[in-house]
């Protein structure tokens, strides 16, 4: 049997300073999907107002900067407010409090706001194109990771590449991904002078799969807060599955907390 021709359409949308993409894997390329694309993008955008508008510390009606100011009955009455606010809770349990948007008695859910938008966005206004016989695969993304999608019964997955730490040197790894989500975080080097006890050997990079982008983009960013070997403990406690880079360049892989020790390298 001859596979049809794949076409990959994307649309770019900048809101809460930075860029958010959706991208479809779809059988034809025409002035329908065009509109479809565009139509989603424009609902997306709106949300992601909406979401910016509730949350941004730099707004001073934010619910979030209302919220530090005390004015509590407000902001336990929005539903969304609530969804972030309990999700951070459970992030920070689910971190043994690596994330914690509690810290030094603020809210700040800086840190899980683009990665829930994404999973939310992606579930209201993305998966459902999936009932469209040319669209086989949707895909959403930001800095993040991205939340993925492919059509039941079809045979198609998103190849998703994993760089290197500052992009030096390329791939380390492909994953094909049909329904998921996807994250990678990087340590810099502020970071890296500030955080990090010398005497440590420290997470470079980790990536984490996970169904959804709220809890991989977490997890991913919460490693880089403790040495290798507390993390590696935590990937095992946790059963996560994924790859890690410690500041010596080894890299190890992980699937459900059980490391692959056929793949790990020196790079």
């Amino acid at each position: 049997m001859i596979e049809p021709k794949m076409y990959f359409p994307e649309v770019t949308i900048n809101k809460m300073n930075a860029p958010f993409t959706i991208k479809l894997a779809v059988t034809r390329n025409d002035d329908v999907i065009d509109h479809i694309l565009n139509t989603t993008g424009e609902l997306i955008a709106e949300d992601l107002d909406e979401i910016d508008d509730k949350f941004s510390p730099f707004k001073s009606d934010s619910l979030v900067s209302k919220f530090h100011r005390g004015d509590s009955e407000r902001f336990f009455q929005d539903e969304m407010f609530q969804i972030v606010y309990n999700q951070c809770a459970i992030a920070k349990i689910a971190t043994g409090e690596r994330f914690d948007a509690f810290k030094d008695k603020m809210f700040d859910p800086t840190g899980i706001l683009k990665g829930w938008a994404v999973e939310t966005e992606f579930q209201k206004n993305l998966k459902p194109l999936l009932v469209d016989p040319a669209i086989v695969g949707v895909c959403f993304r930001t800095g993040e990771g991205m939340q993925l999608a492919s059509k039941a019964g079809s045979h198609f997955d998103w190849n998703v590449g994993i760089k290197r730490p500052n992009n030096s040197h390329g791939i380390i790894a492909d994953y094909r991904i049909q329904n998921g989500a996807i994250a990678t975080a990087v340590m810099d080097d502020q970071e890296i002078q500030t955080d990090i006890h010398p005497e440590n050997n420290f997470v470079k990079q980790m990536t984490v799969l996970s169904k959804g982008l709220t809890e991989a983009a977490v997890l991913a960013k919460a490693s880089l807060k403790d040495n290798t070997v507390d993390v590696e403990n935590w990937i095992d406690k946790s059963r996560l599955s994924g790859l890690l880079i410690n500041e010596n360049g080894k890299l190890s892989v992980f699937e459900q907390g059980q490391f692959d020790n056929v793949v790990q390298a020196q790079m």
